[in-house]
């Protein structure tokens, strides 16, 4: 071999390891990337591109787990111990699984009064502290709880009450359960709201009901109402309100709830207080959750629909978007902290997400189509996010500010990370500098609160000197007026002199 061959030999090695190289670094950077692209929204509701704040990191199957298929599963819950509960909707079912996905148990056969009883296509359950299983078992029409040894000590069916009409069917889908024991049930076809019952399992009556949203057509038909005949007006459809679609309870007592189709694009997910009311408003008052940039398809606008939410210990929440495969997590203010998940075939995404659920540091979504579970692990760059939030809302801002600042400069977009830094310089007095920075978040609300306070302290800066100049103002005014007084008067005497 020549020298000029062995040359070009060495150089097409090179270059073919070269190659190599930089698909190999492809493929882990895709893989570093996940299946989706995860993005935030500006102030004028436009997606910017953003890190990834969760990652898939394993599925789980009922196969891996040793119970069989799972088949058309509908509800996902973790118990306070880390026990993962899974609604076996098809094969009629709980499964109950450790920290490391195997069965433990499978809930399928109970005792109630000395008999067997069976379930039939259960579509959702909740565990209290104490362990005692809660299951909406919506083929036969009621509610049971279920005691540690898998007796069954309570059956909630249709309850006879004037409130309930008569050809009302109860089909509870899901149901939860607060610190005092009152049980909330969301019942197929209920208009009315949440049904709550004490735990004796009495009615007590519907909870945080829907209001019928105000749409074009809602205020023809209130329009038409209010001239035509009671005969006319009973013949026209009635105005409903929205239906739920899932509920949960945080540690607090407060019921959360989520909204499958809203009009309006307001309100898809609630907290609700004791009374009944909304208290999460979101940013500046905007209950707008999901996706800000809705497509139309056909004429049909392909807006967010949450089947399911989670609320962990720190109050993050986690609404499942079931139009687009996506996990959105929003802080107790209603703020945006992070967007991950699609629809799709790869690992992490989905084909028919139906709950979510927190599970230690991580995330769990069930898919009925895959008919499997994905953990969702936070990055780092998720990580950073999480601590500066939690230290943000326990008022901690110039410990939070330091995160702030590292999130920032891994995303220029997240506005969140600006108005953070924001607050703490406002706290050390540095206005003029928290002015920037909440420009740069898009905050009106904190901007317009620190000009307030650069007018205040100008004032109390130059009011001594404003006071001191207009005093002697004053002063000099009265004296030369006394001063042209007494000359006056001095002429007036030699005048008559």
């Amino acid at each position: 071999m020549t020298i000029k061959a062995y040359i070009a030999v060495v150089l097409a090695v090179v270059l073919l390891l070269a190659l190599l190289g930089v698909s190999g670094s492809g493929t882990k950077a895709y893989a570093a990337e996940g299946p989706y692209k995860s993005y935030v929204y500006n102030e004028w509701n436009q997606s910017k591109a953003s890190p990834n704040s969760l990652l898939p990191a394993g599925t789980y199957t009922g196969m891996d787990a040793g119970a069989g298929a799972f088949n058309e599963p509908q509800d996902l819950f973790v118990a306070k111990q880390g026990t993962i509960y899974v609604t076996d909707t098809g094969n009629n079912r709980i499964v109950v699984l450790n920290p490391s996905f195997k069965k433990v148990d499978v809930i399928d056969k109970l005792i109630w009064k000395g008999k067997e009883t069976t379930l039939q296509g259960p579509t959702g359950s909740y565990v209290t502290d104490d362990g005692t299983l809660y299951i909406a078992d919506k083929g036969n029409g009621r509610v049971l709880r279920i005691n540690k040894g898998k007796q069954v000590d309570l059956v909630i069916e249709k309850p006879e009450h004037p409130l309930i009409p008569k050809d009302f069917k109860f089909k509870p889908v899901k149901v939860a359960v607060d610190n005092a024991g009152r049980i909330y049930v969301l019942s197929e076809g209920q208009f009315f709201g949440l049904m709550q019952f004490d735990k004796e399992g009495h009615f007590l009556g519907y909870f945080g009901s829907n209001k019928v949203e105000v749409t074009p057509a809602v205020v023809v038909e209130t329009f038409w109402k209010s001239i035509l005949s009671k005969e006319q007006r009973e013949g026209m459809v009635k105005l409903l309100p929205i239906e739920y679609s899932n509920l949960d309870m945080d540690e607090d007592g407060f019921v959360y709830t989520t909204t499958i189709v809203s009009q309006n694009s307001r309100q898809e997910i609630k907290k609700l207080n004791p009374l009944g009311n909304n208290v999460l408003t979101g940013k500046d008052g905007d209950s707008d959750f999901g996706d800000k940039e809705i497509p139309v398809k056909k004429a049909v606008k392909l807006d967010s629909s949450f089947v399911d939410l989670a609320i962990d210990q720190d109050g993050f929440i986690a609404g499942l978007d079931r139009t687009r495969g996506r996990v959105f997590e929003y802080d107790q203010e209603g703020n945006p902290i992070a967007i991950f998940g699609a629809l799709g075939n790869q690992k992490g995404t989905f084909q028919q997400p139906v709950a979510v659920a927190y599970w230690q540091d991580s995330v769990l979504v069930l898919d009925a189509g895959k008919r499997n579970i994905t953990r969702f692990n936070r990055t780092e760059y998720g990580q950073l996010v999480r601590k500066a939030t939690v230290l943000y809302n326990q008022g901690l801002y110039e410990e939070a500010a330091i995160i702030w600042q590292e999130v920032a400069k891994r995303n220029m977009n997240n506005e969140i990370a600006y108005v953070g830094m924001a607050k703490a310089l406002e706290k050390q007095g540095k206005y003029d500098e928290a002015m920037r920075y909440y420009k740069l978040g898009a905050d009106r609300s904190g901007y317009s609160d620190t000009y307030a306070q650069i007018r205040i302290k100008s004032v109390r800066t130059h009011l001594p000197l404003i006071m001191s100049l207009l005093i002697m103002l004053v002063i000099a005014y009265y004296g030369y007026k006394g001063y042209r007084f007494a000359s006056s008067r001095s002429r007036r005497k030699g005048m008559s002199a």
